[in-house]
């Protein structure tokens, strides 16, 4: 349960060591701290002295052992307490969780057992996922044909979860299993029967160096298998059951992949960092929104020519930090107006109303048009920084529709190490059309 707030709930920062670096994630999505609290957050200011209701605290206590927030519904008060900084996002996501819970107090700890974690994905997604009506979804009835889930244990059981959650049909809305993930270069699509047809090989690849090219086929062991425990949007299913197949955990792994005439070529690929952003005159490559993008994408426009056109390619962009997409954006709008709105989950069962979305143009501001490249690997962050150059005068967008993915996933620990991720938002474009699930239409064909 969380307290019924009287005015704007100040959040007290100040005990946490790094606050400068998450306040601008937390106000780019104060929207969504105010759907689940009922009223606008406001960040604790010297001058604010010391409230007594109607407050959210932070404390960082070693010996908590895992974050645990707690509200005190009479003085109207939030306490969220975690054992180290790192810690910080994992009890924020528990906000959420609180919100439809009936105790006064949730923490980020595991089931004991795979029951009570079969409990906790149907309750948090019950109370948490907003697309239900978008994607013509009963919950309780997909919930009914998967209850003998209930009763399984082990491997087994997460086989089986994984499913369930698949049913949505949402890449953001997933369980997420235990260890580092490395994805590899490749683009590829679950289509064929004996694995992952490659659409993508890049030249100075591992496997472009042993002879694999796009339209050979990656051979996976079970690929309806995989079709059946990833969710996603139509445009994209194939691509990201491809996408979570390729994953890697160490730091080589080996792949084979046969071409039309039945050769088989095996490659070890191994962990490499690749650059973000990639230019050449007006021609700018962005692969994913790591934090150093923005600058990186200054860098850029002062090697291209304001006079052609700016072709920015976002194809198998799967997104990346929204802070750096957000700022990455303010390169290319020209004003201040209302780009599109937002809907959050109140994490009760229902969406708050939508408000509008804002951003300013960069003071280096692109001068020129735009063309931006997109697919239905173009999704998450990668959206949110395309969202206000939707129906812009000076861009057209070429390719897609986009993933439809930009959902704002909230975690929470299940058991095993594993977690649960549910979206917990819809975008909307400046003209009402739904990016989550649909996707960024374009508005120009590609040659």
């Amino acid at each position: 349960m969380l307290p019924s707030f009287h005015r704007p709930v100040l959040w007290r920062l100040d005990h946490l060591p790094d606050r400068d670096d998450v306040l601008p994630l937390l106000e780019l999505e104060a929207a969504e701290f105010t759907a689940v609290l009922g009223q606008p957050v406001r960040f604790h200011r010297a001058d604010d002295g010391d409230r007594e209701t109607d407050v959210w605290d932070v404390a960082v206590a070693p010996d908590v052992g895992s974050p645990r927030l707690e509200c005190d519904p009479e003085s109207r008060r939030l306490a969220l307490t975690v054992p180290d900084p790192s810690a910080f996002g994992d009890g924020v996501n528990l906000l959420h969780s609180l919100a439809h819970s009936a105790s006064t107090m949730v923490s980020d700890t595991e089931t004991k057992t795979c029951a009570d974690a079969f409990d906790r994905i149907h309750a948090e997604v019950a109370n948490i996922y907003p697309s239900f009506g978008l994607r013509d979804l009963d919950w309780g009835v997909i919930t009914e044909r998967y209850e003998y889930v209930r009763d399984l244990d082990g491997d087994e059981f997460w086989a089986h979860a994984a499913r369930w959650v698949a049913e949505l049909g949402d890449a953001h809305t997933q369980l997420i299993f235990p260890g580092p993930r490395f994805h590899p270069p490749y683009v590829a699509e679950m289509i064929h029967p004996d694995g992952a047809v490659l659409r993508k090989v890049p030249e100075d690849s591992a496997a472009w160096a042993v002879g694999v090219r796009p339209g050979h086929t990656m051979v996976v062991d079970d690929p309806a298998a995989w079709l059946r425990t990833v969710g996603a949007s139509p445009q994209q299913h194939a691509l990201i059951a491809a996408r979570r197949f390729m994953a890697m955990s160490a730091k080589t792994r080996d792949f084979t992949a046969t071409a039309s005439d039945g050769t088989e070529r095996s490659w070890t690929e191994t962990r490499r960092a690749r650059p973000s952003v990639a230019a050449d005159g007006n021609w700018i490559r962005i692969a994913a929104f790591t934090p150093d993008v923005p600058e990186q994408l200054h860098e850029a426009l002062a090697g291209a020519h304001p006079d052609g056109e700016l072709t920015l390619d976002l194809r198998g962009n799967t997104g990346g930090s929204l802070v750096a997409a957000a700022q990455a954006r303010r390169l290319f709008v020209r004003d201040e107006t209302p780009f599109g709105s937002v809907a959050f989950t109140t994490g009760r069962g229902d969406l708050a109303a939508a408000v509008d979305l804002r951003t300013s143009p960069d003071p280096d501001a692109w001068p020129g048009t735009v063309r931006v490249l997109v697919d239905a690997m173009t999704y998450s962050a990668a959206e949110d920084f395309l969202h206000p150059l939707v129906g812009a005068p000076h861009v057209s967008i070429a390719g897609g529709p986009t993933g439809g993915g930009s959902g704002r996933p909230h975690t929470r620990l299940l058991k095993d190490g594993a977690r649960l991720a549910v979206s917990t938002a819809i975008t909307y474009t400046r003209d009402g059309r739904p990016i989550e699930y649909r996707g960024i239409q374009p508005t120009r064909s590609l040659p």
